[in-house]
């Protein structure tokens, strides 16, 4: 490896590593302060449902995991989980348009975060991002997104003509039930697992810097279908469903 690229590998490796330490000793902080008294509050979860026309869901999580599952239904429906020190989070949920945004903001305090679990017509846009928390994604459509600064993204039987999974210390495990036109899946520490039909070829490319790339699916340099992988540490497999 070059001396300049493996220069830039560490420096993103120990970025990410320092990440997850960090992240460890958070988690680890927060068991320790309260075994000693501090208290976590965990109200009953609250939950309420849009009505009005919504073609896109934005949820701006922070600590918290969030699943975003497809249905039938012609609304969309929201749990959302506080969980906090002191202070409960501030949290809102606005409709532009037919957009849907959901997020919430925290006091300065130990403990903070909201999950969210919400059921959406399966077709919408749905684009999410998080801080410190998983991500599942069941039986969408439309185009997805999703972003997770630590924890895994999960996406199950997606739809989804366009896909994109982005996280920086956590893997990416995704499976499609239809063939996709364009699939980006990269973290920066973290295995990457994409299943996809097999009745066409993709147009695939891979980057590891420390990891194997394992390609299982039919391959086409002319395909419309395309595949993204990459991952800075970590494995890649592509196989078909």
């Amino acid at each position: 490896m070059p001396r300049g690229r493996a220069l830039t590998w560490l420096g993103r490796t120990t970025a990410s590593v320092t990440l997850v330490f960090v992240l460890v000793l958070a988690v680890g902080g927060c068991d320790a302060l309260g075994k000693i008294g501090a208290a976590s509050h965990t109200p009953p979860a609250k939950s309420f449902t849009v009505s009005s026309r919504v073609t896109a869901v934005v949820i701006d999580g922070g600590s918290g995991s969030i699943s975003v599952t497809g249905s039938a239904r012609s609304s969309v429906l929201v749990a959302q989980q506080a969980s906090y020190s002191k202070t409960a989070p501030s949290v809102t949920h606005v409709v532009r348009g037919t957009t849907l945004t959901l997020s919430y903001t925290c006091p300065v305090e130990l403990v903070c975060g909201v999950s969210y679990d919400v059921q959406v017509p399966s077709g919408v846009s749905v684009s999410v991002s998080a801080g410190a928390g998983s991500i599942t994604l069941t039986s969408l459509s439309g185009p997805v997104t999703a972003r997770a600064d630590a924890g895994l993204i999960t996406a199950v039987a997606l739809g989804s003509a366009s896909a994109s999974f982005s996280s920086s210390a956590g893997g990416v495990i995704a499976s499609f039930s239809a063939v996709p036109r364009s699939v980006s899946a990269s973290t920066d520490v973290g295995p990457i697992t994409l299943t996809v039909p097999g009745t066409v070829a993709y147009k695939i490319s891979t980057h590891t810097f420390v990891g194997t790339s394992t390609i299982t699916v039919r391959k086409s340099a002319t395909s419309a279908h395309v595949i993204h992988a990459s991952s800075d540490l970590g494995s890649i497999s592509i196989s078909p469903a």
